[in-house]
């Protein structure tokens, strides 16, 4: 009987990463994506199911719980900033529906960092990701009507995903987490080389140059901090300020050049409207640079606010295609604030534990941040309700944060 519920925890495990990173039922039940996302009843319906199964088995092991969830006090303060925003929200109720949606979506993630370890969690993640590889080769090539074309480029592919950049970005996590185990365990290190190759391969294929330049990015930084991380304190702040000085050089060359390189491999020259669209996000940031406009509220359809911006653009932009531009936005400088110390402090703490103990917790920590840094600077994924990416953040954030005393030893490093 125990292996069995056993089981039926897994599987619930898997069926709801299965959900939050997106299933091909999406496509399905949308008619190829057409249907509104506030018409999506079914899928709100799962979501909520996730949210009560997820408290229940919390409360199951409740004391644990407890202690996991009492770890992080700054994940906390952030959703009760996203909380009390619906005071000042451009639509308090649609505020209200979406931080309930985000602490469910947070419970979930504490839900994985006190049930699975850490490389539990990341196995769990490869094999729901492999799933999601394969339903994109079989949409691409069996349902193209489903699986190929996405706006402004007819032959790019989007898989299971309502886009080409979702699908990017999907398999830029893929090959970040394929990677780190590729390069950290040895148990069917072959798999996750597999997985490795097969992210960049659909990266390709969607034609998504930010995700592809961002898994470069990752995979270098991957290779990289195990080395600097063991220098003397002396060499590694100098060499780190200098791998970070030149990677932000880097970025701001890459957008002031972004005509000429885009353009001579035929793709926008204004990062598909991103430049365009920031100093207009900007603007809208000044009016109200201190509480914003309120979670999960400005990107509304009928919001003259937003109206505003895609007069500008001439495009319809769904956010701000930068995770921090959109937390500033919805929760003004407080929030920002709030997040970036709880995110420094979560940097720093990577960073010093490494040199302690090089384990394998803090490890991916560090990676991870890496890989939200990035992933958000043309994209938006920060503190997003139902978000893998903000799932995957709470649950590295607590794993750290679990003490190996009460709850065993941390899993060491087995690189070669």
């Amino acid at each position: 009987m125990k292996k069995i519920l056993i089981s039926a925890e897994e599987t619930f495990t898997v069926v709801s990463l299965i959900i939050y990173s997106g299933s091909p039922l999406d496509a399905f039940l949308t008619n190829g994506f057409t249907v509104k996302e506030d018409d999506r009843t079914l899928f709100r319906l799962f979501f909520t199911i996730i949210y009560i199964v997820s408290l229940a088995l919390l409360t199951l092991r409740w004391k644990k719980a407890t202690y996991v969830l009492t770890r992080d006090n700054y994940i906390w303060l952030l959703i009760g900033v996203c909380a009390l925003s619906s005071f000042w929200s451009l639509d308090s109720d649609t505020t209200i529906r979406r931080v309930v949606g985000l602490l469910g979506t947070t419970i979930f993630g504490v839900y994985l960092a006190s049930r699975y370890t850490l490389k539990e969690q990341l196995k769990l993640c490869l094999l729901v990701l492999g799933i999601s590889a394969v339903m994109c080769f079989i949409f691409a090539l069996v349902l193209p009507q489903y699986g190929i074309g996405s706006a402004g480029d007819p032959t790019a592919w989007k898989g299971i995903y309502p886009t080409k950049n979702v699908l990017g970005k999907r398999f830029f996590l893929s090959g970040a987490i394929c990677l780190f185990l590729a390069i950290t365990t040895r148990e069917n290190r072959w798999v996750s080389w597999l997985g490795y190759i097969t992210s960049i391969v659909l990266i390709l294929l969607s034609k998504s140059t930010t995700s592809l330049l961002n898994l470069i990015i990752i995979t270098a930084a991957c290779f990289t901090y195990y080395q600097v991380l063991r220098l003397k304190y002396k060499i590694m702040i100098p060499v780190l300020t200098f791998i970070a000085t030149i990677s932000v050089a880097f970025y701001v060359w890459f957008i002031n050049e972004a005509d000429t390189l885009l353009g001579a491999v035929g793709k926008d020259a204004t990062l598909t409207g991103r430049t365009e669209l920031w100093p207009a996000v900007v603007e809208m940031i000044e009016k109200k640079p201190w509480l914003g406009y309120g979670y999960g509220a400005f990107w509304l359809k009928d919001n003259s606010e937003s109206s505003t911006i895609i007069q500008t653009v001439q495009w319809n932009a769904p956010n701000a295609h930068n995770g921090f531009l959109d937390l500033w936005l919805g929760l003004g400088l407080l929030g920002l604030l709030v997040f970036l110390i709880g995110f420094v402090v979560n940097l720093l703490r990577a960073i010093y534990l490494i040199r302690l103990d090089e384990t394998y917790v803090n490890m991916w920590l560090l990676i991870y941040i890496t890989f939200i840094i990035f992933s958000n600077l043309t994209e938006t994924t920060l503190l997003e309700q139902n978000s893998l990416e903000w799932i995957l953040y709470v649950a590295v954030v607590f794993s750290s944060k679990i003490s190996t005393q009460k709850f065993g030893k941390m899993e060491s490093l087995d690189l070669v």
